[in-house]
């Protein structure tokens, strides 16, 4: 690889008008990067198309926007890939914002980290008026060391917290069937199959509220285990994920379990008590899961 990297910004956009003048204006404002930004407006109903004619004309060439009908986030970012015509790819969500100086981040960690095709940072999490820092976690040489820390949510890869070189989507390709997560059997791809490097050093502010597709507990649990399967199978791993696919089976069930706990849902605390049990027993009988699971029965002895 010779000279800086260049960067195509990608901003899939469904109805958050009220959020895209700070995401566009965050990545438009980016120096010390060759820089494109693309919105693409997965067939929005509010008034994105009106917020985007005046952002048009703020910003001009460096901004690109495509409009499309509805096909959900994934597709969105696929037809950003398409549209994209740097190396280097940043896919912003709508309602976050980069931090000024992200691409300097990431330009500084690909000329350190030539071989990488993935480049890690941290970001900001922010929840109402208090916003705590999120670093990435491990990032090693070893792929097969950064996909189980991935798997085991010790390492943190975040929609715009993370520069991605255009020649993983060989391998890795973004449409997916998924309605929820579908970025994560991605992402464990990526760190499956490529060199990364990281900085604790934060490039993004996530914003999280009410109607954010992260805090909706309802697709989580609809999607269920589907998650598992689209991250094994037929997404292109080596050989040696297998090995630990039961230990991310009992993980992804109890994760489940809490989520049907909170939500008050026992038939689902059990289902998901049972998978976990059956993938890895010592994880699942640990007191905070089994408490779950005892108390799941008293809920329905009440309603009987």
């Amino acid at each position: 690889m010779s000279g800086a990297p260049a960067f195509s910004i990608v901003i899939p956009a469904y109805n958050y008008a009220h959020f895209l003048r700070r995401a566009v204006t965050s990545a438009c404002t980016q120096d010390g990067a060759d820089v494109e930004v693309l919105v693409v407006d997965d067939g929005s109903t509010d008034d994105t198309p009106a917020v985007m004619d005046k952002l048009s004309a703020e910003f001009g060439e460096r901004l690109t926007y495509h409009r499309q009908p509805n096909q959900g986030p994934a597709a969105a970012r696929a037809k950003g890939l398409a549209l994209a015509r740097h190396d280097w790819l940043v896919f912003l969500d709508a309602d976050d914002e980069l931090l000024p100086g992200a691409l300097r981040v990431f330009a500084d960690l690909i000329a350190a980290h030539p071989r990488s095709r993935v480049a890690i940072a941290g970001h900001l999490a922010r929840h109402g008026e208090r916003e705590r820092r999120v670093a990435p976690g491990p990032v090693s040489d070893s792929r097969r060391a950064n996909f189980a820390a991935y798997l085991d949510k010790q390492l943190s890869l975040s929609n715009g917290a993370c520069a991605l070189h255009r020649s993983v989507f060989d391998s890795a390709p973004l449409a997916s069937p998924l309605p929820h997560t579908e970025d994560m059997p991605v992402f464990a791809h990526l760190m499956a199959c490529y060199d990364a490097c990281k900085s604790d050093q934060p490039v993004l502010r996530v914003h999280h509220h009410g109607g954010s597709r992260r805090n909706d507990v309802a697709a989580a649990l609809a999607l269920g285990m589907d998650l598992e399967r689209a991250i094994f199978d037929d997404n292109g791993l080596p050989d040696w994920a297998g090995e630990l696919r039961r230990g991310y089976r009992a993980r992804r069930a109890l994760s489940l379990l809490k989520l049907a706990a909170r939500g008050g849902r026992p038939d689902q605390v059990r289902f998901f008590f049972h998978r976990a049990l059956g993938a890895d027993w010592r994880r699942a009988l640990q007191p905070r899961y089994l408490r779950r699971y005892l108390a799941s029965f008293v809920r329905r002895g009440k309603r009987s």
